[in-house]
């Protein structure tokens, strides 16, 4: 390990030519001095040109080529395999970073002596509109984005503890890395922030906001919001993610709630209730539940290895658990 790095940036790439130069370009405006972190792009395979803009445009990034398209979360744990910081930051693709960014991450990791650090994230579209301040996870198992949709009109202004950070534009210890693992490649995509967080939290790390940590992010521009797509790797990702850490109770009534939304979803294509569901959503919950099932052996023996590695009871994080909104979808 580079001993003089102290920061790492991950930025997972598929594809995406056309969001390079705002991303790698918002890094080299950074106030943290440009020796003390380094910038790796790992692409997936992409077949639009991306690797080159990466060489010509950018020769100080660091990039590493996969071949094919492993996803999110396998493609950033390829990332920390190679890099040397002593912190990890991660940057979506479709997104920019605002100049202090990494200062202010470091800056809260630091205050709150935490392992993790989620950044303000803005919607690109609307910066005025929250997408992210942290995240939060609900008693029913699901993850959400704190503050999502709302006017930054203040309310998040001020840093503070939550329970984990949104993958969009996030700042992780190696330390706390090393303790409980990194992403698990096997979600591919969504999810896998909030997994972290969880087992993260269940061994006694902390994750802290740093509301002047701005970035602006284009939402879904990967999947596209409740596409057929999204809405495969969202619902099999919340259910593995709630029988690895949840209660027996919230891992039993997570794997009901696929089959009832599974049933509701084909429901709501037979009678039309709403254009936007067609059968290719229908089969996508299908394919969920089935690899949920699939999944099942392999993801009870990770919860019982889980349980017995655990440092602190859910009581010591439960003050961050918040009240289900209704389902949106």
């Amino acid at each position: 390990m580079d001993a003089t790095v102290l920061v790492s940036v991950l930025i997972v790439n598929y594809n995406g030519k056309h969001l390079l130069d705002a991303c790698l370009g918002s890094l080299r405006q950074q106030t943290l001095a440009r020796d003390q972190f380094e910038v790796i792009v790992i692409d997936n395979g992409s077949t639009d040109g991306s690797t080159t803009i990466v060489r010509e445009r950018f020769p100080d990034v660091r990039l590493v080529e996969i071949g094919c398209n492993l996803g999110f979360a396998a493609a950033n744990v390829a990332g920390y395999r190679v890099a040397s910081g002593q912190f990890i930051a991660l940057l979506n693709n479709d997104a920019w970073a605002q100049p202090k960014w990494l200062e202010e991450m470091l800056a809260t990791a630091g205050q709150f002596r935490a392992g993790g650090v989620a950044a303000k994230v803005l919607f690109a579209h609307d910066p005025g509109l929250i997408n992210s301040a942290g995240l939060v996870l609900y008693r029913d198992g699901r993850g959400g984005d704190r503050g999502f949709r709302q006017r930054d009109d203040g309310r998040f202004d001020a840093a503070e503890e939550v329970f984990g950070a949104c993958g969009a534009g996030a700042l992780y210890r190696r330390d706390m890395i090393d303790d409980v693992g990194f992403f698990d490649p096997s979600f591919f995509m969504y999810y896998e922030d909030l997994d972290l967080a969880w087992r993260a939290r269940r061994r006694g790390w902390r994750f802290a906001y740093a509301p002047k940590a701005v970035v602006h992010h284009v939402h879904c521009a990967s999947a596209g919001e409740w596409s057929p797509r999204f809405s495969f790797y969202v619902e099999r990702n919340r259910v593995l993610t709630s029988l690895r850490n949840g209660s027996l109770l919230l891992a039993l009534w997570a794997c009901l709630g696929l089959v009832l939304r599974t049933l509701r979803c084909w429901l709501r294509v037979s009678l039309l209730w709403r254009t936007k569901w067609r059968p290719a959503h229908g089969v996508a919950y299908l394919r969920a539940l089935g690899s949920v099932l699939a999944q099942l052996p392999a993801t009870l023996a990770i919860r019982r290895r889980l349980s017995l590695s655990e440092r602190v009871p859910p009581s010591s994080y439960r003050k961050f658990i918040e009240r289900a909104p209704a389902e949106s979808a």
